[in-house]
C-alpha cells in the first residue's frame, strides 16, 4: 500500500512537470513570435519599401533608412532634401567630383510629390546626422496654401505611414506641432503605434522576400531589384545618385514640345504651385520650422530654386510669382542662410526632361552651377 501511494504520487508529479513544461514551452514560443513579429517585420518591411516596387516608388522607403545609416558615415555630409525637382536636379557623384573639397559626400534625398510640410518629419533625423551642409529645395512650387483634395490627403497619409515604419521614436521632433489632427493618425508616437502601421505592409515583404530568394537561388522567378537595401553594397552609390527618369521631351521637337506645354499650363498657372503666398501657409511654417532647427544646431543651409523649361514663363503673369521671391530673400536673411536662385535665369531646351524637372544635360549643367557653390560653403570661404 506504501510503495503504491508512492508510485502514484511519482506519476502525479511527473504529470505536473510535463504540464509545466509543456506551459512553459508555449510560453516560450509565443514570446519567441512577439520577438520575431516585432523584430523581424519591420526590417522585412523597410527592406522591402526601399528595394521593391510594393509601393508606387521604392524612392518613397528611403528617407529614414537612408538618415540612419549616414549617422555612422565617415567622410563628411551634404544632404538634399525637397521635391521631386531637387530628386531628378542633384547628381551627388557628380557634385563630388567637381568639388575641391576632399572627403564630403553628397545624398539625394529628394522625394516625388515632397511639400515642406511632409518632408519636415526628417529634420531631426538629420541634425543627428550633423551634416556640413544641407539643401533644401524652395521654389514657387512649395509655397502654396493647403487646400481642400482627396488626393493631397491620400498623399500625406502615404507619405506619413511609410516615414512612420521606418522612423525611431528619437525622430520625433516639435514638427508634431505642425500637424494637422486629421493627419495625426498616420504618424507613429509610439513602437506600438509603428507596428500597427508596419502590419499593413508585412504580407507584402515577406512575399517579396520569398519572390527575391528564389530568384536568387534557383533562377524560378524574374524578380526586379529598383534599388540597394539598406548598408547593401551600392547603398550609399544609390543615395548619392538615384535612379533619374527616362528621357522625354528630349527627344521631341521644340514645335512638339511647346504644344505640350502649351496644353498643360492653360490650368496649371492657376494652380497653387505658380501662384505662391507671401507667409502664414502650413508650408511657410514647415520652412521656418526646418530653417530654425537646422540653423539652431549650427547646420549650414543652402536654398536651391532650378528653373523651368522656358516655355512655361510667357504663361506667367507679372508678379505672379512675387510670394517666392519675397520668401527666398526673406527667408536667406532672416535665418542667415544661402540662396542660389536660378529659376528665372533661361536654361536650353534640351536640357529639360519635361516642364519642370531637368534631363540629363540639365543635370549635368545644374551640378556645375551648384558645385563650387557647396564648395564654398563647406570650406566656410
Amino acid at each position: 500500500m506504501y510503495k503504491s501511494n508512492i508510485k502514484n504520487l511519482i506519476l502525479m508529479r511527473n504529470r505536473d512537470t510535463r504540464a509545466t513544461s509543456f506551459i512553459t514551452s508555449v510560453f516560450v514560443l509565443f514570446c519567441t513570435m512577439i520577438f520575431l513579429h516585432t523584430s523581424v517585420i519591420p526590417v522585412v518591411v523597410v527592406d522591402s519599401l526601399v528595394s521593391s516596387d510594393l509601393v508606387r516608388s521604392s524612392t518613397y522607403g528611403k528617407t529614414f533608412p537612408a538618415l540612419h545609416s549616414l549617422g555612422d558615415y565617415e567622410d563628411g555630409k551634404v544632404i538634399a532634401i525637397g521635391s521631386s525637382i531637387i530628386q531628378y536636379s542633384i547628381d551627388g557623384k557628380c557634385i563630388e567630383d567637381r568639388m575641391e573639397t576632399e572627403d564630403v559626400s553628397v545624398f539625394n534625398l529628394g522625394v516625388s510629390g515632397g511639400n515642406p510640410y511632409t518632408e519636415m518629419l526628417q529634420i531631426p533625423a538629420i541634425v543627428k546626422t550633423n551634416p556640413e551642409l544641407v539643401i533644401i529645395d524652395l521654389g514657387p512650387n512649395g509655397l502654396w496654401e493647403f487646400y481642400e483634395s482627396e488626393s493631397l490627403d491620400e498623399y500625406i497619409q502615404f507619405r506619413f505611414s511609410i516615414n512612420s515604419i521606418a522612423m525611431d521614436n528619437s525622430d520625433i521632433g516639435e514638427w508634431t506641432e505642425l500637424i494637422r489632427e486629421r493627419d495625426r493618425q498616420w504618424i507613429a508616437m509610439t513602437d506600438i503605434e509603428r507596428f500597427e502601421l508596419t502590419q499593413t505592409y508585412s504580407q507584402l515583404g515577406f512575399e517579396n522576400i520569398l519572390m527575391e530568394y528564389f530568384d536568387e537561388q534557383f533562377d524560378l522567378l524574374e524578380h526586379k531589384k529598383y534599388a540597394p537595401k539598406p548598408n547593401e553594397e551600392g547603398w550609399f552609390d544609390y543615395l548619392k545618385t538615384p535612379n533619374f527618369l527616362a528621357p522625354k521631351y528630349e527627344l521631341l521637337n521644340d514645335s512638339e514640345t511647346l504644344e505640350l506645354i502649351d496644353e498643360k499650363m492653360q490650368s496649371k498657372k492657376y494652380a497653387g504651385v505658380y501662384n505662391p503666398k507671401f507667409s502664414g501657409t502650413l508650408n511657410h511654417l514647415a520652412y521656418e520650422y526646418m530653417l530654425e532647427t537646422l540653423t539652431d544646431a549650427g547646420i549650414k543651409v543652402l536654398l536651391v530654386a532650378a528653373p523651368h523649361h522656358p516655355f512655361v514663363y510667357p504663361h506667367l503673369e507679372p508678379n505672379q510669382l512675387d510670394g517666392f521671391n519675397h520668401t527666398i530673400n526673406d527667408y536667406t536673411i532672416r535665418y542667415d542662410v544661402s540662396q542660389l536662385n536660378m529659376y528665372w535665369e533661361t536654361w536650353e531646351n534640351s536640357m529639360f526632361r519635361d516642364r519642370n524637372h531637368l534631363g540629363d544635360y540639365g543635370r549635368e549643367y545644374y551640378c556645375e552651377r551648384i558645385a563650387p557653390v557647396v564648395d564654398q560653403l563647406i570650406s566656410g570661404e
